[in-house]
């Protein structure tokens, strides 16, 4: 163990991303497609986020479900103090940042912790000790309640395993340099870069690799540090995943990223008929991972998970909506799915396209509308596609009003983290998602003009954009060139019209504003 951190990277703070497969509206349409049965509360459910880095998705699953009740933690004290800091400025009140160390949690957790319907552990299973895994454990079993629900995102085995060696290098290198994590790795990775140039045949033979040591696609170094330079960074296999939180009594039960829960996307015809015969679970996800590589996992269990009836299973995605979120985009017929690209009907989905177009539909609808084309399309299939192909939300609440708390957190977002240099996945709470839509840093600053008063004009919201940029000292750019004020303005102006036309009206379907 290296000091308090215990080897894990803790002299710089990780980026402020927002991961919406965490969020419990997310996880229970997943288990829906699935098949599986689960005892989250739908409102009013408490939600608990292991890891939680600076408490965007914690936040946004809070501001966006005002009925839950959400507990962030994380052993990183600069983490807790910026997150507890954001929610103080949005009012969030019911939400609970605990700085914690896991095996502290798990031997004494706050008396006013309550049970959970849902954990998420997202970049944590595979960055710490075996003890602290160990420690996890102990508190999913003691925490989680029967037909509770635990997320964990993980990197898997063996898609990682061409990793392994530069992995291992940028480990060695880091060690002998002098300077914070984020200095460490640029200098690793400047070593990784010159052996590839070399010619280095294992780091050659890796598209995985060379997309890590592009240039042209270079990763910021505070993930790469978080990443990397971890002791204790360990891909797993799914089994052994599934084996220890089995401790706990949690049984797998989906994947969180939609279309992996259909085994005709991920699979072909041959592979099926293989990994159909295999008589365990483990067995036949370890050769699923063989044939389709995934270097990432989304992993959903739950404690004790029963089937789905499939009348039941019918009434809930028949009945979930789904709202169009490309405005005057074209379609995308094609869609990357684990075992490669499923193209989408246009007989089918055409008219499907063009009915989201007007107004929000549940699952059930679009299915009819697109059995009318001659092509029978299942609802569990359109939620997929649609939402994978990030063409459609999914609206869990269709009622919901907009939220006060909600606006306050999307304002503080932007505030903090959108008038300054691109980083992270930021987003904006919806009480209808019951979740965050993701969104860029130029949405987030007309969001925080408009959060201010101002109508949604793009002069006027450039003219607050402006002014908040130079009230912070600060300077409007174009390609790396000071824009003078004239410039700036009109430059600014053109994005927020852009803005405006695209997402207001989403931003309003979505309860957003």
């Amino acid at each position: 163990m290296s000091g308090w951190s215990g080897g894990y990277v803790s002299d710089i703070d990780y980026l402020p991303w927002f991961f919406p497969l965490q969020a419990p509206a997310h996880l229970g349409l997943a288990l829906a497609i699935a098949g599986v049965e689960h005892a989250m509360a739908a409102e009013d459910f408490a939600f608990c986020d292991l890891g939680c880095g600076v408490g965007l998705t914690a936040g946004t699953v809070a501001a966006a479900n005002p009925r839950a009740r959400v507990w962030a933690v994380d052993f990183n004290p600069g983490h807790i103090a910026l997150a507890r800091a954001l929610a103080t400025e949005a009012g969030l009140a019911n939400i609970t940042y605990l700085e914690a160390d896991f095996a502290e949690l798990a031997a004494a957790p706050p008396p006013e912790m309550p049970r959970f319907d849902c954990v998420s552990l997202h970049g944590v299973w595979t960055w710490v000790s075996d003890a602290t895994r160990a420690a996890i454990v102990r508190f999913l079993a003691r925490q989680v309640k029967p037909g509770g629900v635990v997320h964990v995102g993980y990197n898997a085995l063996p898609g990682w395993q061409e990793m392994m060696g530069l992995r291992r290098l940028l480990a060695e290198v880091g060690a002998t340099v002098a300077g914070r994590s984020d200095r460490r790795i640029e200098a690793a990775i400047a070593v990784a870069r010159d052996l590839n140039a070399a010619n280095a045949r294992h780091l050659k033979r890796s598209p995985f690799v060379q997309r890590v040591l592009s240039a042209e696609r270079s990763l910021p170094a505070i993930y790469l540090a978080h990443e990397y330079l971890n002791e204790n960074w360990r891909p797993m296999f799914h089994a052994e995943v599934a084996a220890a939180l089995a401790e706990a009594k949690l049984g797998f039960a989906a994947a969180a990223e939609l279309p992996e829960n259909f085994p005709d996307l991920c699979l072909d015809e041959a592979q099926r008929a293989v990994i159909e015969r295999l008589p365990t679970e483990a067995a036949r996800e370890t050769a699923k991972d063989l044939c389709v590589e995934r270097a990432f996992r989304h992993d959903i269990f739950v404690r004790g998970p029963r089937p789905l009836t499939p009348a039941r299973r019918h009434t809930i995605l028949s009945g979930a909506m789904l709202a169009a979120v490309r405005s005057g985009e074209d379609p995308v017929y094609e869609v990357e799915v684990p075992g490669g690209k499923a193209t989408l009907s246009r007989a089918a989905y055409e008219p499907v396209f063009a009915a989201l177009a007007e107004r929000p539909r549940t699952a059930g609808e679009l299915a009819a509308i697109a059995g009318q084309g001659g092509t029978p399309t299942a609802p569990a299939e359109i939620l997929a596609m649609l939402i994978a192909s990030r063409q459609a939300v999914h609206v869990a609440f269709p009622e919901a009003a907009p939220a006060e708390t909600a606006r306050r957190w999307g304002a503080a977002l932007a505030r903090r983290f959108a008038f300054g240099e691109p980083t992270g996945s930021l987003v904006l709470p919806s009480p209808r998602l019951g979740n965050g839509l993701p969104a860029y840093a130029a949405e987030l600053q007309v969001y925080a003009a408009l959060s201010a008063g101002c109508a949604p004009e793009p002069g006027m919201v450039a003219d607050w954009i402006v002014g908040e940029v130079t009230a912070r000292g600060e300077h409007v750019t174009l390609e790396g060139r000071r824009l003078a004020p004239d410039e700036a303005r009109a430059s600014v102006a053109e994005t927020a019209k852009g803005v405006l036309d695209h997402r207001m009206a989403l931003w309003r379907r979505l309860a957003i504003v």
